[in-house]
């Protein structure tokens, strides 16, 4: 009875020593993980229309004059008394940029724009720095065309060494999900 109290020990002992060996039974993790994935349309940025500052007539300018439009297409025409009239003509109808995004609807959009120049289209070399004017972060309404279309104003710097001409430009427009 001695000797097998001794087996019974040394294989107690041994089993104790290999805890590898109690665990041969894979476990599971509780509670479990789950796997998920947000799929969203690519967006796709339309231009619909340019921005036009319309006609601007330069008389005698008091410094630096800025002429601003906004997302709605209001020109302000330099400060009171600065020597600047802005008109519309047939020619030069006054409109900020229009455009349409495409993407997936209730995702919020970043617009962003960075300083173009224009430059003269007669060949005089002249050149205006032009700032956007951009609208905040946009909701998606849809995923296809209506409601999801923006404008962007902007604003030039007219001063008395201007050049007149036509002046003309890119303005470079960029839209990513937030």
């Amino acid at each position: 009875m001695k000797k097998t109290i001794l087996v019974a020990a040394a294989l107690a002992a041994v089993a104790a020593a290999t805890p590898a060996a109690a665990q041969n039974a894979a476990v599971a993790a509780s509670p479990k993980a789950t796997a998920g994935a947000r799929l969203i349309k690519p967006l796709t940025l339309t231009r619909l229309t340019d921005l036009n500052f319309g006609t601007i007539v330069m008389g005698t300018i008091s410094g630096d004059q800025t002429v601003t439009i906004s997302g709605a297409g209001v020109v302000t025409c330099g400060a009171n008394g600065g020597g600047l009239t802005c008109t519309n003509t047939a020619q030069a109808t006054a409109s900020a940029a229009s455009y349409r995004i495409t993407g997936t609807q209730g995702q919020v959009v970043v617009i962003s724009s960075s300083p173009s120049t224009l430059s003269t289209t007669n060949g005089g070399g002249s050149s205006l720095v032009f700032n956007p004017i951009i609208p905040g972060p946009l909701t998606l309404q849809n995923s296809g065309n209506a409601g999801n279309d923006f404008n962007v104003g902007g604003s030039i710097v007219i001063n008395s060494s201007t050049v007149d001409g036509v002046y003309s430009g890119d303005v470079e427009v960029q839209v990513a999900y937030q």
